[in-house]
């Protein structure tokens, strides 16, 4: 009785606030998928909150994730997709950046991270790929990024591409692909938001 309150009064609120409410349930753990749209200053999108459904009827959060933001003005904006997929117990998040305009220091590239929910209903991060160009090729000719598509020569040309890879691994938490691996991985990204886009017009 008391969870059927809790969600009614969610469900009352997120009316309000242009959001949806689903439920999904693996083995004996319930979650709660939470979808908002959002505005601040010049970013607008749509985010989705993964709630694990707790005995006592509290919800813990175990990820925020962005389906869709652009941040900018019409003629130079930053995009960012993302696309949540689940089958059985293994859940995908897909999330492709990419460039509008007369923009050049903002991030193009793609992620997929792929969970697994486990027997307690926590979420184990079986990997996470990316490829990821921090700025525009022609804007950012001096750091380390350079040597994605030039061969290091030196220590110096090592170290700083070195240090490009560990700060994008960090910033957008995954492990670095290369060559034909970052083709394949940008390719299946756009295939599952092209799934995202079909799933949006049944």
């Amino acid at each position: 009785m008391q969870k059927t309150l809790l969600l009614l009064t969610m469900t009352l609120s997120l009316l309000f606030s242009k959001a949806t409410i689903e439920h999904f349930t693996v083995g004996y753990n319930d979650f709660t998928v939470i979808t908002e749209d959002y505005e601040v200053y010049d970013s607008k999108g749509r985010v989705m909150k993964l709630y694990r459904d707790e005995h006592n009827y509290d919800l813990t959060n175990l990820f925020n994730f962005t389906l869709h933001d652009k941040t900018g003005t019409c003629g130079a904006r930053s995009i960012e997709d993302g696309y949540f997929e689940r089958d059985g117990n293994k859940i995908t998040l897909y999330t492709f950046w990419d460039r509008q305009g007369r923009i050049y220091d903002v991030p193009y590239g793609a992620r997929i991270m792929r969970y697994e929910v486990q027997k307690d209903g926590t979420l184990k991060l079986l990997s996470s790929k990316l490829y990821i160009e921090t700025a525009k090729k022609s804007f950012d000719r001096e750091s380390g990024m350079r040597f994605l598509w030039e061969t290091p020569k030196t220590d110096e040309d090592k170290a700083a591409f070195n240090k490009y890879i560990e700060n994008a691994q960090r910033q957008y938490k995954g492990e670095f692909v290369f060559g034909e691996d970052a083709k394949a991985l940008i390719k299946e990204v756009k295939a599952a938001l092209d799934r995202k886009m079909a799933k949006r017009w049944k």
